[in-house]
């Protein structure tokens, strides 16, 4: 069963991790999937695998902080397919640790790319999304902005943001028959050199991440692909204006230590 036949849906930084993740699994169940992203060389690896295994899917190079290039790009994905029907504020990432570390530059990166990048792109699909009269809208935030601890005081924060967003945005357009949802994912295992970096330096530090996870594991790309999918699709067409959490038990035991996650816990 293809769960969202047919849905032209927009995936931000969607070339790799768990952007390429949601991109393959929304591909395979039927969705037509434009990848906004910078690389360029790993987002037309992903949008070209999409097209060989599973039919539609575009990349267009897109810095998703610029409100002029996201309008570009969502006016070639409108051109090339008459409508949009999701999209998936994918792209994120954590610059900077603790209040005392962080400077003016990583904090401001850090609300561009976490924040601002999901308030645009949900502007510029808005006025499609209202005239069709149908739209899900999904924000990827993160545990950090639930929880206190791992340090990360700009992204948190920008994170969080998320969570308001949609509340604003569920009672402004939701008499226009448009979803707007958060899913929250704890740590996860994806393609990124960092990880390996870190068991280099730290020989078991990966185990024991694991091991604050009450399920025993930490999170891969895919776990937090299937919870898009379930809300991309009409499957959730009654939820609106809430969170997903994807994180393995983490939050309902509180168990998130303070300080750096790789250091002895």
């Amino acid at each position: 069963m293809q769960r969202v036949k047919d849905k032209v849906t927009i995936v931000t930084g969607g070339a790799k991790n768990i952007g390429k993740a949601i991109s393959l699994l929304l591909a395979e169940n039927g969705a037509k999937v434009c990848i906004f992203d910078i690389d360029e060389i790993n987002g037309t690896k992903t949008a070209e695998l999409i097209k060989k295994k599973y039919g539609e899917g575009c990349f267009i190079k897109c810095d998703v902080t610029s409100l002029g290039e996201i309008n570009h790009a969502v006016k070639i994905v409108l051109k090339r397919y008459k409508q949009v029907d999701a999209l998936v504020n994918n792209v994120g990432a954590s610059i900077g640790i603790t209040l005392n570390d962080i400077d003016e530059k990583k904090f401001q990166e850090n609300i561009e790319i976490n924040l601002k990048s999901a308030v645009f792109c949900t502007k510029s699909v808005l006025p499609a999304m209202i005239e069709q009269k149908y739209g899900s809208v999904v924000y990827i935030s993160s545990i950090n902005a639930l929880l206190g601890g791992f340090s990360e005081i700009g992204y948190s924060i920008a994170k969080a943001g998320l969570h308001t967003l949609v509340k604003v945005l569920t009672a402004d357009y939701s008499k226009y028959n448009i979803r707007f949802n958060t899913v929250c994912p704890g740590s996860i295992m994806g393609e990124t050199n960092i990880w390996l970096e870190r068991e280099k330096e730290m020989p078991g530090v990966l185990s024991n991440l694991s091991k604050i996870y009450p399920i025993g594991r930490v999170g891969t790309p895919k776990d937090v692909a299937y919870a898009v999918l379930f809300l991309v699709s009409d499957e959730s067409s009654w939820i609106t204006g809430t969170t997903l959490i994807v994180d393995g038990g983490i939050t309902a035991t509180g168990n998130l230590p303070g300080g750096k996650w790789w250091e002895k816990l």
